[in-house]
This record gives C-alpha cells, structure tokens and sequence, in this order.
C-alpha cells in the first residue's frame, strides 16, 4: 500500500486560524513567496531596524498589511539567515503594532530552510524560534517540506512515523516549551491525514505511535483534533482533494453522523466535533452561539474542552478587537465566563511572548469579578507552560499580573 504526502497551502486570512487552529500546514515553493508583491531586492548589511523599517514602508498601502508582511519579509532570505529574519518581524511590530499574526510567514521560512536540505529536517526545527513566536509555523513549514510529494511504502510510512515521534522533542539545541511541543504534535495530525491519503482511522493509530510517550506524556488529544481539522478546513485545491476521497463530505447538516462514523470512541467523536466549528459560521463567535454548539456534546465527549476551543478560537481571531472578545466572554452563561476570559487573554502571549501585557489587561475587561479571578490565575498557571522558567517572557508574566498571583506563577504557592 501507498501513502503520499501532497503538498498543501496556507490560506491567507488570519480568522482561519486560532491556537488549534494557527496551526494548519502547508508546503510552498520558495520561487512562490513575492507572488504579487514587489520585486525590489533588499540591500545586504543593513541593520534589523533598517530592514523592519522598509518592510513597514513596503507594506503601508497595501489593502492587507500582513499578508504584504508574508509576501515581502521572506525575501530577506537574500541578505540575512532566517534566524535574523524573526528578529526583524519583532521589529516590525513596534512600528505596526496591528502586525499580531505570522504564522504564514514563519511556515514560508521553515520550507524554504528545509529545502536546502530535506534530510536535516530535524536540524532545521533547532534554528527556529525557541519562545513560540509566530505560533511555531517554522516548525510547521519544517516538518510537512520534509515529507512533501513523497510516496511511502508501508516500510516507509512507519519509518517516517519513527521520524516524526522524535521531531517535536527537545535534543541537542533544540528546547522546545510546552506549548511549542503541543502545537507542533497538533500540525503532525495534519501531516497524518496527507500521508494516508484521508485514512482517518489510520492517522489516528498513528497519532498514538507518535503522541503517546513512555514516560507518560501524551499529546494525542492535539495529534487528534490536527487529524479531523485538516479535513474540516480544507484550503487549496491538495486539501479539497483528501476531502473528495472521503466516502461522503463532512457539512453542518451531517456532521453528528460523519464524526460518529469516522471515530472509534466518545473521546474521538468529542475532537471531531469541536473541530468542526467551521461548519457552524458566524455563531461561533457570539455567546449564544457557543453555549449552543458545545452544549449538545456529553462529558464523555469532553463538552468542557469544546468550550475552551471556542473561547480559544475567538482569542485567536479576536487579537485585534479585544473588546468584541471581551463582550462575547462576558456574554456567556456565568460558569463560563472565565474559562472565556482565561483562554482568550491566553492568546496574546502564545501569539507573541511581547503580547504579555495585552494578555494580563484583557483579563480586566472581565466584568465579573470571579471571571477576572480564574483569568489572571490561569495565566500565572500557564506561565510555565508557555515559557521556559526564567526567561523574559516568564518573568514578564510573573511580574505583569497583580501582586497575589505572582506566585502561583512562580510555582511557590
């Protein structure tokens, strides 16, 4: 039997992404990454502030900002190594503080570094960025290059799932933080469903080879909503595809059935459901409309984690409106409210460890005062997660919140 790895794409509109969603994966050809933008070449030995600077220029009239970002800074592969091309989006930001997602500019660079030379992938992943900037799509890039337009035999499929049970794990220069290691198991789920040709059942079996640890670690429940989220949000013409070889496509009208059929237990059926917000349109980011969606699933069926990946969903896609955000958190029925509040403010420093701030003052918006409560405590609680202990972005953290949740995040109460 056969397995192939199509090559796939990234869409360009930010509200198709969000933490379990951001991460969705593609592979572009590096000649492809100034398709309709300019074509002036950058000068070399110019310093981050310069080139930050004239990509902002560059960028000014553009009709959308970011996606001028992901046409042009991947051009600067010219001049500087790519290393050097993160700190200029950092620089960016300063000057366009709108500028909140680089997902897709950071996969671009992660398939142009892989290219180079496909057979130290592994390498590759240790040069990206080690605090989550751009919610890892260098890693994303990286990973899903390394196994582009491949046909695998069954001996092979298992020897990249060998591959791929390794790649998100720290080595030798290679630290990734937690939320590093869960979103780069999440994009290996959309890897899976390529590789098997839209085998569901087969890219969940593998999901447990490669999520499933010795030591007790799993990160099978974000391996699995990367599975059914590839096929739920379909991009290019590659991933229409896989949804063609289906024996029926997924719709809002069947997806109860479709998520019935195409999972072994309640825990499968509850990913497959809850990522299938696509289906459910504009409702998913209105209060009623969650208590709704997430609302027919059982606690079997993990209904407590639907809610926190619509309310992660709208923290994602609610970056640059933190007050519609907060007006649909504090819509929600009361038990709710904070776990809202909590996984939106949660966006801003997955995003960008520089977004700390914007995270910490979200969590004020909170009218409820035991919303604003859970919110900051979740925060210190996930400090750890987020980043490693010790670094800016933990201490920033730890210092921003109020004084008596300072040390919850520093694990000493």
């Amino acid at each position: 039997m056969k397995y192939r790895m199509k090559d796939f794409f990234v869409k360009h509109q930010v509200h198709l992404f969000v933490l379990l969603s951001v991460l969705t994966l593609g592979a572009v050809a590096f000649a492809t990454l100034g398709t309709g933008g300019r074509t002036d070449s950058f000068t070399s030995g110019a310093t981050v502030d310069s080139y930050a600077k004239e990509l902002v220029e560059r960028c000014a009239q553009a009709s959308y900002r970011p996606l001028c970002y992901e046409e042009e800074a991947p051009k600067l592969v010219s001049v500087m190594p790519t290393e050097r091309i993160f700190e200029v989006v950092r620089a960016i930001r300063t000057y366009d503080p709108e500028y909140l997602y680089c997902h897709v500019l950071a996969h671009k660079l992660g398939e142009y570094e892989v290219s180079l030379d496909p057979e130290n992938w592994l390498d590759v992943l240790a040069t990206g960025p080690t605090d989550g900037l751009c919610s890892n799509g260098f890693a994303h890039g990286a990973i899903v290059t390394r196994f582009n337009d491949e046909d695998l035999s069954r001996e092979e499929f298992d020897a990249a799932v060998a591959d791929l049970a390794i790649a998100c794990e720290e080595r030798e220069d290679f630290a990734p933080t937690e939320l590093g290691k869960a979103i780069c198991y999440h994009g290996i789920g959309h890897v899976l469903i390529h590789m098997t040709l839209s085998k569901v059942n087969e890219s969940l079996e593998a999901c447990e080879v490669i999520a499933q640890k010795d030591d007790g670690r799993s990160y099978m429940q974000v391996c699995t909503e990367g599975v059914y989220m590839q096929l739920f949000q379909p991009l290019e013409p590659e991933d229409h595809a896989l949804v063609d070889l289906l024996p029926y496509k997924p719709s809002r009208e069947n997806i109860e059935q479709f998520c019935s059929d195409f999972s072994s237990n309640d825990v499968q059926y509850g990913a497959c459901f809850r990522e299938a917000w696509p289906f459910f349109g504009q409702s998913i980011y209105e209060g009623e409309g969650i208590m709704n969606y997430c609302g027919v699933l059982t606690e079997d069926q993990d209904r407590a984690q639907c809610f926190i990946s619509a309310f992660t969903i709208n923290g994602r896609h609610g970056l640059g409106t933190p007050e519609k955000m907060a007006q649909t958190c504090n819509s929600v029925s009361v038990e709710y409210q904070g776990m809202c509040f909590a996984r939106a403010a949660n966006a801003f420093p997955e995003e960008n460890p520089d977004f700390v701030k914007d995270g910490v003052l979200f969590c004020a918006r909170a009218e409820a005062a035991e919303a604003k409560d859970e919110c900051y405590t979740f925060l210190a609680r996930v400090a750890s997660f987020n980043f490693h202990e010790g670094s800016p972005a933990f201490e920033a953290l730890c210092t921003t919140l109020p004084t008596a949740y300072e040390a919850v995040c520093r694990g000493t109460q």
